[in-house]
């Protein structure tokens, strides 16, 4: 990957990442409007675009050993991720669109030649993984007046598990649910959306652990 951080080749890998971004945001601000949703305003989209972008850039400079195809299937990870980022930022909601559409790109990854987590693996993982969100949602729930676990939430979950190795997921989930308490306790208030918190956290590991991208992303 170091052979591709000078010169035009990074400039139009840059451009490319940020035109996606600038979809998916515009693809998320629409489907609000339709839906007589709150607009996502500069303060939502441009954190999560400058977490992105330095993402992306970053991982222009990963070591050689690391093949670019495993720094496209991060970004591609990231970029289905902006529209259900952006959503649950906003109003606290999970489109199933947007969470089905992360759930098919990863079984579609999984098909790929030289993938982490073969298609064989990816299916039925996704496929327990949802059955297993799905049995703690009704859990929860049912315990409580109001929603606790939303059904965005299972379908995100499922496809984290088609995206990364089970093991690789539950870290995910575990390190994404770690900063969303932590956020929640810093704010003083009772719950924060899910999304945003996994998709720092998987920013955090293309930023600070890029040896891990090969086993992990």
């Amino acid at each position: 990957m170091t052979s591709f951080t000078g010169g035009p080749v990074a400039a139009v890998w840059l451009a490319c990442c940020a035109g996606l971004f600038a979809l998916q945001a515009h693809q998320a601000s629409r489907f609000l409007r339709t839906h007589d949703g709150p607009p996502l305003t500069w303060p939502i989209v441009a954190p999560v675009a400058l977490i992105y972008l330095l993402t992306a850039g970053w991982l222009l400079m990963l070591p050689p050993d690391v093949p670019l195809r495993t720094a496209l299937r991060c970004v591609v990870l990231l970029i289905m991720a902006v529209p259900l980022t952006l959503t649950d930022l906003r109003c606290q909601w999970l489109p199933m669109r947007y969470t089905v559409a992360f759930w098919l790109t990863g079984l579609a990854s999984s098909a790929l030649p030289d993938a982490v987590l073969p298609v064989t693996k990816a299916l039925p993982a996704s496929l327990a993984a949802f059955a297993l969100a799905g049995i703690v949602r009704w859990g929860v729930n049912g315990r409580h007046r109001g929603e606790r676990i939303g059904l965005g939430d299972v379908y995100l979950m499922a496809g984290l598990c088609a995206w990364l190795p089970w093991r690789s997921a539950c870290y995910a989930a575990a390190g994404g649910l770690l900063l969303c308490c932590l956020c929640a306790a810093v704010s003083r208030e009772p719950s924060k959306p899910f999304a945003p918190a996994l998709f720092g956290y998987l920013c955090g590991v293309c930023l600070f652990f890029p040896q891990q991208l090969a086993g992990v992303l």
